[in-house]
């Protein structure tokens, strides 16, 4: 190969890794201007809201004098408590032996929901301010505006790390259908006590859900991190509820090709 001809395929490779670029930067703003924002709300709700007009702001006590938003929580704000995978259960289970390895794995998931911080995670003082801002929860089809500010939020509660914020990750992520590449490996790095947040997502149905994708997704990269912390979990509870969705994408007249491949994978790493 002699120089000039060196020099054009440097030259051809340089033009086609910065059409590649500018392709990719398109998309990625194609895909930030289709994501939602906070529907009107009462101005009597608390956290991030409506404004008479419709417009989105953030909760009024999250603001200084300045109206610079400074995150400040309210003083009786607390995170949800219960067993948030209480309608996964199965109907008979409170009968069960308490020997059954099935009834010990529901167990455990009470214990993982009741102590989030016994696997790891700090109380950081800025959670309650940001999940204050990021609540009611929005669904991604309500609206298109000021979505940069929402995922922007999103992201720094992710950044955080803190077990609280678990609830408001999963609920954007999954319910709302908002979520970012930072939610998800937020999700798996904080590990089990995300597990009863995702599994009422692997019992619906609708091959539309987001839900089924994510959850597929964090248990199964989660599961096989921490088999031994979760105990029986994985294999009575996780991996059942997986198989039977894949079950069910695999008998679906018009099955998402998307969806099949997160639950095979999924299914594949947790049983290595």
């Amino acid at each position: 190969m002699n120089g000039k001809t060196l020099i054009s395929a440097i030259c051809l490779l340089l033009a086609l890794c910065l059409a590649l670029y500018f392709y990719a930067d398109w998309q990625q703003q194609r895909f930030d201007a289709a994501l939602p924002v906070p529907p009107p709300a009462d101005d009597t709700e608390t956290g991030g809201h409506g404004k008479p007009d419709g417009e989105w702001k953030p909760a009024d006590d999250a603001h200084d004098d300045t109206g610079e938003t400074e995150l400040i929580p309210s003083d009786d704000w607390q995170p949800s408590t219960g067993s948030p995978h209480e309608a996964s259960k199965p109907e008979n289970l409170a009968e069960a032996d308490t020997e059954d390895p099935v009834a010990k794995a529901w167990a455990k998931l009470d214990e993982l929901a009741e102590n989030p911080f016994a696997w790891g995670g700090t109380a950081d003082p800025r959670t309650p301010g940001l999940v204050q801002q990021l609540t009611p929860i929005v669904d991604y089809l309500e609206s298109e505006a000021h979505a940069e500010e929402i995922l922007g939020l999103l992201n720094e509660l992710a950044y955080l790390r803190d077990p609280r914020s678990i609830e408001t990750l999963v609920a954007y992520q999954c319910g709302g259908k908002i979520g970012t590449a930072p939610v998800r490996e937020a999700l798996i790095a904080m590990g089990p006590p995300v597990v009863p947040y995702l599994l009422p997502y692997l019992d619906e149905e609708d091959d539309e859900a987001m839900g089924v994708y994510v959850a597929s997704h964090v248990l199964g990269h989660i599961g096989a991190q921490h088999r031994v912390e979760l105990d029986g979990i994985v294999k009575h509870i996780i991996l059942p509820k997986l198989e039977k969705q894949l079950g069910l994408a695999l008998t679906d007249p018009f099955p998402t090709e998307i969806r099949i491949r997160d639950l095979e994978e999924a299914i594949a790493r947790l049983k290595r």
